[in-house]
C-alpha cells in the first residue's frame, strides 16, 4: 500500500543508500557509486530530481535536494554543490505553503526530519525562524493525526517513513515490515535507514541487487 514506486532514477533514494556507512569503518560510505551518482547529477538549477518536472513538483525536489545536500555533507565532498543546492532550497521555500503543489507521500513528516538531521550535521540550512515554525508545525499535525489514529495503516504509513522519524522510531517493530525481498515496503531510503541502524544482512542484499539492477549507482 505504501510503496514508493520510481519509473527512473530516484535521487532521494539513491541519497538514502549513499549515506550508508561502510560495515568495515563508519568512515566511508558503503556504496560510492551512489555518492558519485549524485556528484555527477545535480540539475542546473542547484537541485536533485527530475530532469524535466513540471512546476507543481517542487516539494518532491526539495525532498531529493536536501536528502542530496545530506549525504554529501555526510562524506565531505561536493562543498560548491551544496551551496548551490542550498541556493535552491532557500528560492523554492515558498512552495511549501502553496496549495497547488504537489505534495509527495510523507513529506510534512520527510522534509522535516532531514532538516533535524541536518542541524546534527552542523549543516546551516537557508531558513528563517517563521520558515523553521511552520515545516514543524506541520509535522506536528501529521503526526498528531496519526498517533490519535492508532490504525494499522497509520502505524505502517509511520514505519514507511522511518527514515526521517529518529529517534522516534522503533526499529523492533519496524521490521515486521520486512518484505521477503529484505526491503522494508519495497523502499530503498526505508531500507538504506534500517541498514544504517541495524546492519540488517537482508537489507543489504536488497540494496545490493537494486544497484546490480542499474550499474551506475542510480537507485530506480
Amino acid at each position: 500500500m505504501f510503496d514508493k514506486v520510481e519509473l527512473s532514477v530516484s535521487s532521494y533514494d539513491t541519497a538514502w543508500v549513499a549515506m550508508v556507512p561502510s560495515l568495515d569503518s563508519p568512515h566511508a560510505p558503503l556504496f560510492p557509486g551512489c555518492l558519485k551518482w549524485l556528484l555527477d547529477n545535480q540539475l542546473y538549477d542547484g537541485s536533485w530530481g527530475l530532469l524535466h518536472r513540471d512546476p507543481s513538483l517542487t516539494k518532491d525536489a526539495l525532498s531529493s535536494t536536501l536528502a542530496s545536500i545530506l549525504a554529501l555533507k555526510r562524506w565531505g565532498v561536493g562543498e560548491g554543490q551544496i551551496k548551490e543546492g542550498l541556493h535552491f532550497i532557500e528560492s523554492s521555500l515558498g512552495s511549501i505553503n502553496d496549495e497547488k503543489q504537489w505534495s509527495p507521500i510523507g513529506f510534512d513528516i520527510i522534509f522535516p526530519g532531514m532538516v533535524e538531521y541536518a542541524r546534527d550535521m552542523d549543516l546551516v540550512l537557508p531558513l528563517t525562524s517563521s520558515d523553521l515554525d511552520t515545516i514543524f508545525r506541520h509535522r506536528d499535525l501529521e503526526l498528531e493525526r496519526c498517533y490519535q489514529s492508532n490504525s494499522n495503516g497509520s502505524k505502517a504509513y509511520l514505519a514507511s517513513l522511518s527514515e526521517a522519524m529518529g529517534g522516534l522510531s522503533d526499529w523492533k517493530t519496524i521490521m515486521n515490515y520486512q518484505r521477503k525481498n529484505g526491503s522494508l515496503f519495497n523502499s530503498p531510503s526505508t531500507t538504506a535507514s534500517a541498514l544504517i541502524h541495524l546492519q540488517d544482512i537482508n537489507c543489504l542484499n536488497y540494496l545490493q541487487m537494486l544497484l546490480m539492477k542499474h550499474g551506475d549507482g542510480g537507485i530506480l
